[in-house]
């Protein structure tokens, strides 16, 4: 059986927003609003309920410090925070990634497929 190609083991070194022990802050390739990025665990794992104690400190400090650098970066008026787990609308998250999306004044924010929502 061949493995599949998983973007979030095999980033590049140079999009890395903030990386730590357990996990990174990187860029999403397909950004719902301006500064929207991805908290991964650096060890391959697909359920947020399989990742151990440290690197779910890990992450939620991640969450925190992109908070932090998008407020600087790009001042948005709030955040939607959210991951899929499991076998969600059809497909599954074979590397877990928690999506932090900036929210803006004025500005709808679009979901997609990834999130069960599909628009005319």
């Amino acid at each position: 059986m061949t493995e599949k190609h998983c973007p979030y083991c095999e980033f590049d070194e140079y999009d890395v927003i903030h990386q730590n022990d357990f996990g990174a802050i990187l860029p999403e390739a397909h950004p719902l609003s301006k500064g929207h990025s991805v908290i991964i665990p650096l060890r391959h794992v697909s359920s947020f309920f399989d990742v151990t104690d440290k690197e779910r400190k890990s992450l939620i400090s991640l969450i925190e410090l992109a908070r932090n650098e998008l407020h600087l970066r790009h001042q948005p008026d709030g955040f939607h925070i959210a991951f899929n787990d499991g076998e969600v609308f059809g497909e599954s998250a074979e590397h877990l990634h928690i999506h932090i999306i900036p929210r803006y004044q004025g500005q709808e924010l679009k979901l997609d497929k990834r999130w069960g929502i599909v628009q005319d």
